[in-house]
């Protein structure tokens, strides 16, 4: 009996073990060690003249807006709209009229449709 052809998937677990061994390798070596930095000598102080004025407060400036977190806000929190979904089949004609109704009025096919709920519920 012939052996089981091996398939693409195998080889790429195989590839990816290889991978993950020679990263735990490299990880087992350490970083290379840095390289100590030079002596800085302190800078001299300037003697201070004694017809100054005393320095004035410090102005305040606005606080910082919070940094931008790409995480937290993305594109489709911004246009979230707090619909559910809605999948269904309908004739292209009318498919159709619904695009040219939200074209012509500038809004969603979504928001035709809850319109044309609303005036059908009103009678």
């Amino acid at each position: 009996m012939a052996s089981k052809p091996r398939n693409r998937a195998g080889m790429d677990a195989e590839a990816v073990a290889r991978m993950m061994a020679a990263q735990d390798a490299e990880e087992t070596q350490g970083p290379a060690p840095e390289p100590e930095p030079a002596p800085v000598a302190p800078a001299p102080v300037p003697p201070a003249p004694a017809d100054l004025q005393p320095p004035a407060p410090p102005v305040q400036s606005a606080p910082e807006p919070p940094a931008f977190d790409p995480g937290k806000v993305d594109g489709r929190t911004l246009r979230r709209t707090f619909r559910e979904p809605f999948a269904t089949r309908i004739k292209p004609e009318a498919h159709e009229a619904l695009r040219r109704i939200a074209y012509h009025r500038r809004i969603t096919i979504a928001e035709a449709l809850e319109m044309a709920v609303a005036a059908f519920e009103k009678g």
